[in-house]
């Protein structure tokens, strides 16, 4: 009895997450297969466009860093600036900005410089002076290592202020709508969007094992199940690689922290999230739980270009993203983690079909595992549509290879990720407290 009950539970839990998977592959074919379609923005006056401020932070000499930064130097739309972060004059990255620059000098763009430190976080740190140097309200913080398209911005533009292009009564002279003006365009309120993000996309140049296994993650798994918790809007769930908000939400928004709210003056705004390692997390669930604003996508891809990573260095990374996810979210979507995941799914699935219609559990498990693939292998398509032309031509034998790699360090990584709270960041190590709060090691 005992068995057929865990049979059911096993069934039912085995049917919805291929039910996930199902949607993340639904939406990766519907919104990204084909051309995107170009945006009427990127033809309109400066006068009738939304500003937008794009603020790259960086540290160092991250991988293939001037063909990123350089994307945002050609980017279609009438209206825009883009400030780059640093907090040292000696900054490796520092001599590519000024190239950057100095080849496209008709696009708005300035270097901020500055050594604040509020937190342990390095990138708040960095984007606090950017924030207050903005010229407009609309904010796009992109990473280091995200390269975009030249029609992502007039597209993210339109996802934020839901406004279709495409529409019959959109006005051919735009000058003229106000819903566009800054200065009447009021900041997203309850029900609006406040948040537009992407999909990273990861692309190798430098073909090591991790830095391909790292690449069938984002591609695959990582990528579906993002795009079917969004598609489903139960909760807020943002990676911050590329983000567009206001920055009149963020000034509004008041601390998660806890350490934080015990201060006479709790701080609010950026500066609110500075206890957190994953900052993008934490803005994205406040812009949603407290705010009440919406998040959306688009068609497009954030290219994250990874660079050579050993295994050991791919499986640091997923510790330490493991170690820090489970402090941030409830005990039991961290716990249930590993049930998602394709060989563990094909093992409790296969045996409760089994155990119900009396079928053979090893030829339903490698159906399983074929079809897995086969879903993952079409998600990566069609996230490839936009942009198969960046990038070294991939081969398929060697994906499926790192895939499978993948799939099996899975729970080996997800075990020792949860046996502890500590992690290393950038060289430095953390511990992770029940607040999601960052605790620096180093500095005891």
């Amino acid at each position: 009895m005992l068995s057929l009950i865990l049979a059911v539970f096993f069934l039912v839990l085995y049917t919805f997450i291929w039910a996930l998977c199902l949607i993340g592959w639904r939406t990766a074919k519907i919104r990204y297969t084909g051309r995107s379609p170009p945006s009427r923005l990127t033809t309109v006056p400066p006068s009738a466009a939304p500003g937008v401020t794009i603020i790259r932070p960086l540290c160092g000499l991250d991988n293939n860093l001037y063909n990123a930064l350089e994307s945002t130097m050609r980017l279609e739309y009438p209206k825009y600036e883009v400030i780059f972060a640093l907090q040292d004059e000696d900054d490796e990255a520092l001599p590519v900005v000024k190239m950057v620059i100095e080849k496209y000098p008709d696009v708005p763009a300035s270097i901020s410089i500055n050594d604040a430190r509020i937190g342990v976080n390095p990138k708040i740190n960095n984007l606090l002076t950017p924030f207050t140097e903005a010229r407009y309200d609309l904010l796009w913080v992109i990473d280091s290592t995200i390269s975009v398209t030249p029609g992502t911005l007039a597209r993210t533009v339109e996802a934020f202020t839901g406004i279709s292009t495409n529409m019959s009564s959109f006005e051919s002279d735009l000058e003229s709508t106000p819903l566009l003006s800054d200065d009447m365009r009021k900041p997203p309120a309850a029900g609006d969007v406040g948040l537009v993000h992407h999909v990273p996309y990861a692309v190798v140049y430098q073909k090591t094992y991790g830095s391909l296994i790292e690449q069938a993650f984002l591609n695959t798994t990582h990528a579906k199940m993002y795009l079917a918790i969004n598609t489903l809007a139960v909760d807020s769930c943002v990676m911050g690689k590329s983000n567009m908000y206001s920055r009149a939400n963020i000034d509004s928004l008041t601390t998660p922290s806890p350490t934080l709210r015990k201060l006479p003056s709790p701080p609010t705004g950026l500066a609110a999230f500075s206890p957190f390692l994953a900052e993008d997390n934490m803005i994205a669930l406040s812009l949603w739980h407290e705010l009440h604003l919406k998040h959306a996508m688009t068609g497009d891809v954030a290219l994250d270009f990874i660079g050579a990573l050993c295994v050991r260095e791919y499986i640091g990374r997923r510790i330490r993203w493991i170690r820090v996810r489970k402090r941030m979210t409830p005990l039991l979507a961290t716990l249930i983690e590993p049930f998602t995941e394709s060989i563990i799914c094909g093992i409790y699935g296969s045996w409760a079909i089994a155990r119900l219609l009396g079928a053979n559990k090893l030829a339903i498990f490698l159906v399983h595992m074929v079809l897995w693939l086969l879903v993952d292998l079409s998600v990566r398509e069609a996230l490839s549509s936009n942009v198969r032309d960046i990038g070294p031509p991939s081969s398929t034998l060697q994906f499926v290879v790192a895939w499978a790699a993948r799939e099996l360090l899975a729970l080996p990584i997800w075990l020792y990720g949860i046996t502890s709270s500590d992690v290393v960041w950038r060289g430095k190590k953390y511990k992770i407290i029940q607040s999601g709060e960052a605790i620096g090691m180093d500095d005891k």
